[in-house]
């Protein structure tokens, strides 16, 4: 009762008119442009309250006597006063319900990418991270009811992360967990593959090992730096970038290959052009590639990369035979 009783002398007070209409300015203009259904009666209720509002000081209805001036003045108020408990109360609902929704609508913001081998695409996720994501490659993004943003990647994609300090970004891929602190960071993962990579071009990011109750923390890296982890030992080493640009080459159609085997270099040559490699003799898998394949055709791919080998090759539609 006396919290009610302190309501209605602020609503009855004329010092506190002034910053009461501008408060109930805001709120009605909050509620123009909020996003949900409106109550039943709230406009005419708002129609009112300007009524009231805008004849406080003037009424042309004649005045006889002090009890009536005072009568009139006592219902004007409380019309006032009505229509303005009324605006509070219905802001705060409106307010919860429109909370409500929002968080509903960000729970349900799941997102999916996937590209056949031969295609890449660009993916602007809804918080303005900007995604590079790479041949025969599939993404999930999922934004929680807190603003945690998750993606799960299976395969290779560049990161151009738009940071937040209050809703972190983390990339899940297989075993580890790449969570950004303001980075581009580009991230390799194939299902089969031995390893998973995580190149820092801008920024760090720390990386973690995915438990069933906990991620164990492995490593910070910095701008330059590269990890590459072991799915089969659980083992992980990091190495510095000779140049921090070439992680994420591959987006802007240069491909790096340094004294990797055959095998790994025609495994990605069939992701980036769509085709399939098929060798004669197993022992050519094993031959160390050292080259650079700047924006080049398959064609002129498949003269470099088997004149560096010394082997030879035919092509018969999308299957390419080594020998």
């Amino acid at each position: 009762m006396d919290q009610l009783q302190q309501i209605k002398e602020y609503l009855h007070d004329e010092a506190y008119r002034d910053s009461l209409y501008k408060f109930m300015q805001e709120e009605w203009e909050w509620l123009r442009v909020a996003d949900f259904p409106a109550l039943p009666g709230m406009s005419d209720q708002y129609a009112k309250f300007r009524f009231y509002l805008a004849h406080r000081e003037k009424d042309n209805t004649p005045v006889i006597t002090v009890a009536g001036m005072r009568a009139r003045r006592l219902y004007r108020i409380s019309a006032i006063a009505a229509a303005v408990l009324l605006l509070i109360v219905g802001t705060w609902v409106l307010r919860a319900i429109y909370n409500k929704r929002k968080a509903q609508q960000l729970a349900a913001r799941e997102l999916y990418f996937h590209n056949e081998p031969g295609f890449r695409t660009t993916v602007q996720l809804p918080d303005s991270s900007r995604v590079y994501l790479g041949a025969a490659s599939t993404l999930r993004f999922k934004q929680e009811e807190n603003g945690d943003r998750l993606v799960l990647l299976e395969g290779q994609a560049y990161f151009e992360v738009k940071h937040d300090e209050h809703r972190p970004f983390t990339v899940r891929t297989g075993a580890i967990s790449t969570v950004d602190i303001g980075t581009a960071f580009n991230i390799r993962y194939y299902p089969g593959n031995p390893s998973i990579e995580v190149a820092v071009t801008s920024g760090k990011v720390q990386v973690l090992h995915t438990g069933v109750h906990a991620d164990t923390p492995l490593a910070v890296l910095d701008q330059g730096l590269r990890l590459a982890y072991d799915t089969g030992t659980l083992r992980y080493g990091i190495t510095t970038l000779t140049n921090a640009d070439n992680a994420g080459a591959w987006r802007k159609g240069v491909l790096f290959f340094q004294r990797q085997p055959l095998k790994e270099v025609t495994d990605e040559l069939q992701r980036y052009y769509g085709v399939r490699f098929q060798y004669t003799n197993r022992a050519a898998e094993h031959i160390l590639i050292t080259t650079v394949l700047d924006n080049k055709s398959l064609e002129e791919t498949l003269d470099i990369v088997t004149l560096t080998a010394g082997i030879s090759f035919t092509r018969q539609g999308n299957l390419i035979v080594l020998k």
